[in-house]
C-alpha cells in the first residue's frame, strides 16, 4: 500500500504552461469504432485505473467487480488482509465468477462447474480433479492477478505488469490531495449513468469552464467561470475555479449579492440577512463562517486553506478520473467507455462527505445528498445503493443533466462532414493536454 505524502496544505502555485501547439484535435477518435480496440490495447491496459473504493473491501471476504470494455476485474480482500485484483474469469471454461457489483463471500465459486478459489486467488477445490489427464496444477490454475495498489481510499489496478508504481504515476497529484484526507471521507452516493457520447467528450467538458455561460447559465451567478487557474502536471491537470463570487459578467457596479447567490448561501446556512459586505468580500466571510461552524458540526478543516473552502479544486488523473474537491464534499467522476458503442459511455459518480473524525467509518450510508449538503444526524452503518440508469430516465441533478444533454448533441455533431476538428482556446488547454498524452500513449 502506498502511503499518501503528508503535506500541510495543497500547493496553489500556478504551474508552467508547456507549448502544446494549436493544431485542431481530429474528430475520428471520437466517432470511429476502430479506436475502441486501439484504446484497449494502448491506454486501458497501460495505465493505472481507479476501480473502486477501499470501503467496498473493508473486511476479509469482501469483493467487488469493475468492468471496462472487454475486461471484468475482481477485487478481493483475503484472510491475510491483503487487497488483490484478478481477471474475473474461471480458469476452466471462461465463465465470469462474479457479476458487476460488490458483496461478501467465503470463497469464489464458479456457477458453471463449481470450481472454487480462495479469496487470495489460490485454488480451493476442483470437482473430480482426477478426471483431468493433464492434471490440475494449482500454480497453473490460480486466478491471474493484476497489479493492484491503494491510494486515497481507492483501489487502483493496472493490466501492465511493467508499469511504474502507482505513487509515481500519480506524481504531484498525490502530494496536492493529501491534505483532503480522502481515507477519512464517507461514501454517500454511487451511481452510473449511460450517456450518449464518447468517453473522451466527457473528459473534455470537465476540463474547462468556458462552457458554463452556454450550458450552466445559473452557475455564473455563484461562481467565477473566467478567472480560473489552469495547471498542467504532465499527463494530469488541475483547475481552480473560485466560488461565492459571480462571473465578472454578472457583477454590478454596486457589487451587491444577486438573488441566486443569496438563495444558494441560505441553503448552506450562511447568515445572508445579517451580512453587511458585498461580493468582493463574500468569499472571506464564507470561509470564516465555515471555520466557525466546525465546533458545531465537528468537521476538521485545519489542513485546508480558505481558498479550498470557497473554490472548486478540480483534478483530472489520466486517463479518466476527475476529482471535484470542496471543503465539505468530494465528487469523483469516472469516464468509462461503452463496451460496444463508440457513441455511448458510462459516467460513474461517487460522492464522499467529510465527516467528524472517529465518529463513523467510511462506507456508512448517509442517505441522499447533493452538492454542498451537510451531513446530518442519524448516520447508520451500511453502503449506499449503487444505481444504474440511462440519461433521461431520471435526473442526475441540474448540472449533470445539462452536461449530458450538451454532450449528446456534441457527439452527433462530431459525425458531420462539416466538422473539421476541435478549435481550442488557451482556456481549454487542459483538453489539449489530455489529447497530447492520449496521442503519446496511442503512438507508443
Amino acid at each position: 500500500m502506498n502511503e499518501m505524502p503528508k503535506f500541510k496544505f495543497t500547493p496553489a502555485d500556478k504551474a508552467p504552461d508547456p507549448d502544446l501547439g494549436t493544431d485542431r484535435i481530429p474528430v475520428d477518435r471520437y466517432v470511429d469504432p476502430a479506436f475502441m480496440e486501439l484504446e484497449d490495447k494502448k491506454i486501458w491496459s497501460k495505465t493505472w485505473l481507479l476501480v473502486g473504493a477501499v470501503c467496498d473491501v473493508a473486511e476479509p471476504g469482501d469483493y467487488f467487480v469493475f468492468e471496462n470494455l472487454r475486461e471484468s476485474i475482481l477485487v478481493t480482500r483475503a484472510d491475510d488482509g491483503e487487497i488483490r485484483a484478478f481477471y474475473n474469469v474461471c480458469q476452466h471454461r471462461g465463465n465470469q465468477l462474479k457479476p458487476e457489483g460488490c458483496g461478501a463471500t467465503d470463497s469464489l465459486v464458479c456457477a458453471f462447474h463449481r470450481w472454487e478459489w480462495n479469496m487470495d486467488g489460490t485454488v480451493k477445490n476442483i470437482p473430480e480433479a482426477h478426471d483431468f489427464p493433464q492434471g490440475t496444477p494449482h500454480d497453473e490454475l490460480a486466478l491471474p492477478q493484476l497489479r493492484c495498489d491503494t491510494w486515497g481510499g481507492f483501489v487502483w489496478v493496472s493490466m501492465d505488469p511493467e508499469i511504474e508504481p502507482l505513487i509515481d504515476y500519480l506524481g504531484v497529484v498525490a502530494e496536492h490531495l493529501a491534505p483532503y484526507e480522502f481515507d477519512d471521507m464517507l461514501l454517500v452516493s454511487d451511481e452510473t449513468v449511460e450517456w450518449d457520447c464518447n468517453w473522451k467528450t466527457s473528459v473534455d467538458i470537465f476540463s474547462e469552464t468556458y462552457h458554463v455561460r452556454g450550458v450552466h447559465p445559473e452557475s455564473e451567478y455563484i461562481a467565477d467561470d473566467v478567472n480560473v487557474q489552469m495547471d498542467l502536471y504532465g499527463r494530469h491537470s488541475r483547475f481552480i475555479s473560485p466560488m461565492y463570487i459571480p462571473s465578472p459578467r454578472h457583477i454590478g457596479d454596486d457589487k451587491a449579492i444577486n438573488d441566486i447567490m443569496a438563495d444558494y448561501l441560505k441553503s448552506e446556512g450562511f447568515p445572508v440577512d445579517s451580512y453587511t459586505g458585498d461580493v468582493t468580500t463574500l468569499r472571506d466571510a464564507v470561509a470564516a463562517h465555515k471555520r466557525a461552524m466546525t465546533a458545531e458540526n465537528g468537521l476538521d478543516f485545519s489542513n485546508l486553506t480558505d481558498d479550498q473552502l470557497t473554490a472548486d479544486y478540480h483534478y483530472n488523473v489520466f486517463p479518466n478520473i476527475t476529482f471535484n474537491l470542496f471543503g465539505e464534499q468530494m465528487w469523483v467522476f469516472r469516464h468509462r467507455p461503452h463496451p460496444t458503442d463508440v457513441n455511448k459511455m458510462y459516467f460513474d459518480r461517487m460522492i464522499f462527505n467529510r465527516v467528524p473524525k472517529g465518529e463513523v467509518k467510511v462506507g456508512a450510508n448517509a442517505g441522499a445528498v447533493d452538492l454542498f449538503v451537510e451531513l446530518g444526524d442519524g448516520v447508520v452503518e451500511g453502503r449506499p445503493e449503487r444505481k444504474f440508469y440511462k440519461y433521461g430516465e431520471q435526473s442526475s441533478g441540474l448540472l449533470l443533466d445539462q452536461d449530458a444533454s450538451c454532450l449528446a448533441t456534441t457527439q452527433k455533431g462530431l459525425h458531420s462532414r462539416g466538422m473539421k476538428g476541435y478549435w481550442l482556446s488557451f482556456h481549454e488547454r487542459r483538453i489539449r493536454n489530455f489529447h497530447h498524452w492520449w496521442e503519446k500513449y496511442m503512438d507508443a
